[in-house]
């Protein structure tokens, strides 16, 4: 199966690889990892997310708010997390974006700067997650495209001018400067 792997900003010399999964049977357990830190990476709902764009530009603020030693969060994982959202409230947030109990369908992001950190973490989740990994192109299968538009406040005139991943990519990178009502 091919991994979605794109190089981040330059600058930090990062590269972010996306993994799906499908009917995933234990995301209690995987909570349980990511909380207690035995799981580096980010695990987000399938369903609010609409493009793998959405999750690169999320990574790469965090990597570059990293570099700075500005994160608004505690890890690179969360701040990821943190900026899909347009909430300002981490809690909140990770609520929203992060893995819960009954999550059946989840997105996997890794950032790491050379393979050999990459596959150490991929064996520890291939064993962990239960559930089928398919290829991140079938992501419009689960993704629930009314619910991204009321979460981001994206209106049907919008989306006469703009296509619905520009528009939450948008609203992504302006987060720090813009206020929705």
């Amino acid at each position: 199966m091919d991994d979605y792997t794109i190089s981040l900003d330059p600058e930090t010399e990062m590269f972010c690889t996306l993994y799906l999964f499908k009917d995933v049977q234990n995301s209690d357990e995987i909570r349980k990892k990511i909380l207690n830190g035995e799981l580096c990476c980010s695990i987000i709902k399938a369903d609010l997310i609409v493009d793998p764009l959405q999750l690169i530009v999320a990574a790469n603020k965090a990597v570059l708010s990293a570099k700075m030693n500005r994160l608004t969060t505690k890890s690179l994982y969360t701040e990821v997390l943190f900026n899909l959202s347009m909430s300002k409230n981490i809690m909140r947030t990770l609520v929203e974006f992060g893995i819960s109990d009954n999550d059946k369908n989840i997105l996997v992001m890794l950032i790491y700067k050379n393979n050999e950190e990459k596959e150490s973490v991929l064996k520890i989740l291939i064993d962990t997650i239960k559930g089928e990994r398919i290829s991140v192109s079938r992501l419009p299968e689960f993704t629930d495209f009314e619910r991204i538009e009321r979460f981001y406040k994206i209106e049907k005139d919008e989306l006469n001018i703009s296509s619905l991943t520009n528009s939450v990519v948008s609203r992504i990178s302006c987060k720090e400067f813009i206020l929705l009502k």
